[in-house]
């Protein structure tokens, strides 16, 4: 049985992406991605949840490139797989959690329509919240959305 671990995510910088380093020296970049989600609720109305999503960067050429481009609110695409963590605490309680290692990055152009976004009166956000709904079926399609695109050295990574 084969497996596949692969997970395309695309989202906005929530904070300056932060350089760490490993026990062993290896140098990342950690980044998080606010990303959203419309979809209509029980009642049949329009609703939005965001999540947010911890992206590890390896390769001392992308970390240069995410430190420059990835500053806060910026649109970013990443391509990646998971990893997960497990450890026991001092305490005893077994813990774990799930991440993202990047294995190709797009930085995005901002969209115009949400540079100079008027207040939407009440009774109009469900229409918008149906139209981005909509609309967001053809954004993969679009082939010319990225400014800058690198590819990790994930190589650099020992696990």
């Amino acid at each position: 049985m084969s497996t596949l671990n692969q997970v395309i995510i695309e989202g906005n910088a929530v904070k300056d992406t932060v350089v760490r380093q490993k026990p062993w020296g290896t140098n990342f970049c950690v980044l998080t991605l606010a990303v959203n989600r419309y979809y209509k609720d029980k009642k049949g109305e329009f609703s939005e949840e965001v999540g947010f999503y911890d992206v590890h960067v390896f390769g001392e050429n992308t970390i240069n490139t995410l430190v420059k481009n990835g500053k806060k609110g910026a649109p970013i695409r990443v391509i990646g797989r998971l990893k997960q963590e497990r450890w026991e605490t001092k305490e005893g309680k077994k813990t774990s959690r799930i991440y993202v290692i990047a294995q190709h990055l797009d930085f995005l152009k901002k969209s115009k329509s949400t540079e100079s976004v008027a207040p939407v009166p009440n009774e109009d956000k469900a229409k918008v919240l149906e139209n981005l709904a909509e609309s967001y079926s053809g954004i993969l399609k679009e082939l010319n959305d990225t400014e800058d695109s690198i590819t990790a050295d994930e190589e650099e990574a020992t696990f």
